[in-house]
């Protein structure tokens, strides 16, 4: 079986050339025992992120919702237009982005970003205006709702089209309750457009991993606040269960 030494790596800047901050999404979830076969399937087809000898980076993010779970409720209603708020910290580099994603609704994620310095939710100006002009909320009804850090892979195909990235080892906490999904793997392709014939999506199919409607964000939150209602995402919980148990 095959390590992530065996991959011809990228830099920063080459993957620059597929940032897709307007983008179609596909995700999979799976066991982390799939893993080394996945990888094993993908070498021949793309390069892996390398910076300063490192091939796997820690993400710390910091998510904002209102006291009412205004932004988590509008991904369990399934609304056409939905959004997350959140700081995201490259713990190797020590860099930090404010981030607005913003499902729209051809289902298209639209990621606005910049960097800062900020963190506890006393947003700066530019932060503010971001706020309002993207969510309509007022900044000052945002506040910090969860953390969740995981561990993460990125790959781009060889000619540059496609973006993937591998989260594994991840874990939620809110300051009272945490959970961790030592088991789960939640991998994601980036496209401009959805195209099935995609090498990725092929070697999934043929492992037998589907794709899955999955985020981290929302089941995080189900985890560590129990009042929340999660009644859509009941399916989705028997499945990763499912996909766990028969690894």
């Amino acid at each position: 079986m095959m390590s992530l030494s065996d991959f011809n790596s990228i830099s920063l800047e080459d993957l620059d050339r597929v940032q897709l901050l307007n983008r179609k999404d596909t995700k999979f979830v799976f066991s982390q025992s799939k893993l080394l076969q996945l990888l094993d399937r993908l070498k021949p087809f793309y390069r892996i992120l390398e910076i300063e000898g490192k091939r796997i980076f820690v993400y710390d993010n910091t998510y904002f919702d209102t006291d009412e779970f205004f932004f988590y409720t509008q991904h369990h209603n399934e609304c056409r237009k939905r959004f997350k708020v959140r700081y995201r910290k490259y713990c190797e580099t020590n860099e930090q982005y404010f981030e607005i994603k913003v499902k729209d609704n051809k289902n298209r994620t639209i990621k606005n970003r910049f960097r800062s310095s900020n963190r506890n939710g006393d947003f700066v100006e530019e932060e503010k205006r971001l706020i309002s002009e993207k969510t309509g909320l007022l900044p000052q009804h945002l506040i910090p709702k969860l953390d969740i850090q995981f561990s993460r892979i990125t790959l781009a195909d060889n000619s540059f089209n496609e973006r993937l990235t591998i989260d594994t080892n991840l874990s939620v906490k809110n300051g009272i309750s945490s959970k961790i999904f030592d088991q789960l793997a939640v991998s994601e392709i980036k496209q401009k457009k959805y195209d099935p014939k995609s090498d990725f999506i092929q070697i999934l199919r043929d492992l037998k991993i589907p794709e899955m409607r999955f985020s981290k964000y929302c089941m995080g939150m189900l985890h560590v606040y129990k009042k929340i209602k999660y009644n859509r995402f009941k399916p989705k919980l028997l499945r990763i269960n499912k996909i766990l148990t028969q690894g």
